[in-house]
């Protein structure tokens, strides 16, 4: 029975984001389809414009509209604390660990608008949710080709760029719900571009949806996102392997305290 109550949630919130995504995904493709065409013709800018447009507008309708009313759907609460006040109006890189597909609509509805998610490639194939990654301007990368991916992640802070940009540090959903070890770009892409990064654990999602089996929702579970201490970026000359090692020292250990419950 609870397995029935559950699929029935399921189903009702994937009905909801249907309809939100409908008119959205005509909107925001209508847009790209334009600034690409432009950019055929040597104004790379005006797409970038449209990208930017569309990041606010999917940003928008995510917060406001879709998280919203999923969570209330499946029955999830939200809770938000900061170990250490944040200066929301510094472009972060914010750098969070990873238990569940409600990490997503967690900080979708916390963090404050503009911001971009650095995807893997596999989501694109997710009907509504990853037919918006592109246009939406999101940065997709390909985890198989790491180096194609630094590059995708570096072409985007040139191009595309507006507000926070948010990456799973593990790369993917734990399925133990232990902390994985973390993946290296984040801290490239701080050092490369002095970026202050912001850690974020988010605890008690792995308890509402683990990743296996998909359909064991716990409807009634707390999420609560906590904003760490901001690191500062590194004032290094050189920024070389030890560099990014020393930021990523510095996040894991913020992350794995607060979820600790230090």
């Amino acid at each position: 029975m609870i397995v029935l109550f559950n699929i029935g949630r399921i189903i009702l919130a994937s009905v909801w984001t249907a309809i939100v995504a409908t008119p959205l995904l005509i909107t925001i493709y209508s847009r790209y389809a334009y600034g690409l065409l432009r950019a055929k013709f040597g104004r790379r800018d005006l797409l970038d414009r449209a990208l930017d447009a569309n990041a606010r507008f999917t940003c928008w309708v995510a917060q406001h509209l879709w998280t919203k009313v999923v969570l209330a759907l499946a029955g999830i609460r939200l809770r938000v604390r900061e170990i250490a006040p944040v200066d929301w109006t510094t472009t972060h890189v914010i750098c969070a660990n990873h238990a569940s597909i409600f990490d997503i609509l967690a900080l979708t509805r916390v963090v404050p608008p503009p911001f971009r998610f650095v995807a893997k490639r596999e989501l694109l194939k997710w009907p509504f949710i990853g037919w918006a990654l592109r246009p939406a301007g999101q940065i997709v990368i390909d985890r198989a080709d790491r180096s194609r991916a630094l590059r995708i992640i570096a072409e985007a802070a040139v191009h595309k760029i507006r507000g926070h940009v948010i990456f799973f540090v593990e790369g993917t959903r734990t399925k133990t719900g232990q902390l994985q070890p973390f993946k290296k770009g984040a801290f490239h892409f701080a050092l490369d571009n002095r970026l202050p990064i912001l850690p974020i654990a988010v605890c008690g999602s792995y308890a509402a949806l683990a990743k296996l089996p998909w359909w064991r929702l716990n409807p009634g579970c707390q999420i609560e996102i906590l904003f760490c201490r901001p690191i500062p970026p590194l004032r290094s000359s050189a920024l070389d392997g030890v560099a990014v090692d020393s930021l990523l020292t510095a996040t894991r250990e913020q992350i794995a305290a607060a979820l600790a419950g230090i």
